[in-house]
């Protein structure tokens, strides 16, 4: 019988080859063997591993020492490197693609990690950065229902008033779809924006990714949602002219 870790460890297995594979449909990538993938925030390194057994020559980026060692022990044969915080260690237009899952909304500066990952990037390269959407009515981190006008300021006075505010609170980075655009808009003629994720978005709203959602009263609206029949199409495409889907999907490819 296998124990409560081994079943953790598979689905957090499963969830690393669910992501690349979401990655290549998302990206349209058809070709990936030889090509050099970075991720950012490689955290457990299964994502790594999966790019790995899929042909890629796969390199991880942590600024967390213990991941790092905990990842070498793990995976000897997977490139990992401990990272300060500022410029990444590579030299420019040394990868075919860049991608993170959850890291924009730990980081001092958005714009910094899109500057970078368009430094290292080769020309057709792509990059592709999946975080929360603070402009949404989810917040991960606590699982509560969040509010998309929320400030940092209004958002710590409110996560007070509902008890489930944390000191980790004040290093979240509260990402927006506008504020990314006008991180973009300084890089148009580098880079094309191919989506925010507003169509994967619609595309995985499903009870899959629902049962997800930790928040059991926005689970539930979300679930109802799911059966609302021809209405649900029309509610989607509202959330998303008012950029209150959730997450944010940045997949950007280098001019």
């Amino acid at each position: 019988m296998q124990s409560q870790a081994d079943n953790n460890q598979n689905e957090l297995k499963k969830k690393a080859a669910g992501q690349l594979t979401d990655f290549m449909q998302d990206c349209g990538i058809s070709q990936r063997q030889g090509k050099r993938l970075l991720e950012i925030g490689f955290k457990n390194g299964l994502f790594l591993d999966e790019c790995r057994k899929a042909g890629l020559d796969a390199v991880g980026l942590e600024i967390n020492p213990v991941y790092v060692s905990n990842v070498q022990a793990a995976f000897p044969s997977l490139d990992v490197r401990l990272y300060d915080g500022g410029r990444f260690p590579f030299n420019d237009a040394s990868f075919d693609f860049i991608v993170s899952f959850q890291v924009l909304e730990h980081v001092d500066s958005v714009s910094q990690i899109i500057e970078e990952s368009l430094r290292l990037l080769k020309p057709g390269g792509i990059m592709s950065h999946i975080c929360p959407n603070y402009r949404s009515f989810y917040e991960g981190h606590f699982n509560v229902v969040w509010l998309p006008f929320l400030n940092k300021s209004l958002g710590r006075i409110y996560l007070k008033m509902l008890g489930k505010y944390k000191p980790v609170y004040e290093n979240l980075n509260l990402v927006k779809p506008k504020g990314i655009t006008s991180v973009l808009k300084r890089h148009e003629k580098e880079l094309e924006l191919i989506s925010l994720g507003k169509k994967e978005f619609k595309a995985k709203f499903n009870s899959e990714q629902i049962n997800k959602v930790n928040n059991k009263f926005l689970r539930h609206a979300l679930e109802l949602l799911l059966k609302a029949g021809p209405i649900k199409n029309s509610v989607l495409a509202c959330i998303c002219v008012t950029g209150v889907y959730y997450p944010i999907t940045l997949i950007c490819r280098k001019v």
